[in-house]
């Protein structure tokens, strides 16, 4: 038995023992899910979400007066004398109207600009433009509404200025200063409509 163990002793002597090799702990690689939070299901504390800035809405430009073209100014000397004469005397009454009390400027400027469209396309003679008087004292000084202040120069830009022959302030009977009276362009000037007056109603 002893000899046994002698044999034994002696085969082993050469053999170094295995070292036991630790096992690694699985590691899991943390998954993001689709709304942005870890599959372990831990809360992950993000940036707070930003809310873009609005965009800023461009107000729309009116477009140039068009070159060549003399500005229009509410001088009656440039009114056709006897169109205003039958203005004056209740025989001719404007054709359409339109009236920009209450309007901020880019809506009165927008809706003068449509109205002449209009009108220009039905092939009117002449109209009228309520702005309103809108006067004030400041320093001394008696300043106009700012959309009658603004009014003549929104005639001489793009199209508009295309369409418009003349203008005038209106006779008392029609507003007087707060009003104007546009004389537009015909689309021929070969049409054979008249201008006649217009019964009061």
């Amino acid at each position: 038995m002893v000899k046994d163990v002698e044999l034994f002793a002696a085969a082993m002597a050469g053999v170094k023992p295995l070292k036991r090799k630790r096992a690694a702990a699985a590691r899991v690689p943390a998954v993001e899910a689709r709304g942005g939070a870890k599959a372990a299901g831990k809360p992950v504390l993000g940036k707070p979400a930003t809310v873009p800035p609005p965009i800023p809405v461009p107000r729309p430009r009116s477009l140039p007066a068009r070159p060549g073209v003399p500005d229009l100014s509410p001088d009656d000397r440039q009114f056709d004398r006897d169109v205003s004469r039958a203005l004056s005397r209740r025989k001719l009454v404007p054709e359409a109207t339109i009236d920009l009390h209450g309007m901020t400027l880019a809506a009165a400027e927008r809706a003068v600009t449509a109205f002449l469209a209009r009108v220009s396309a039905q092939d009117m003679r002449v109209v009228l433009v309520v702005t309103g008087k809108g006067l004030r004292e400041e320093g001394g000084r008696t300043i106009d509404g700012r959309i009658r202040g603004e009014f003549v120069g929104w005639l001489n830009r793009g199209d508009n200025r295309d369409r418009v022959r003349a203008v005038r302030a209106a006779h008392a009977h029609h507003g007087g200063s707060g009003a104007f009276y546009l004389l537009l362009r015909r689309r021929s000037s070969a049409s054979s409509r008249s201008l006649r007056a217009t019964p009061q109603r």
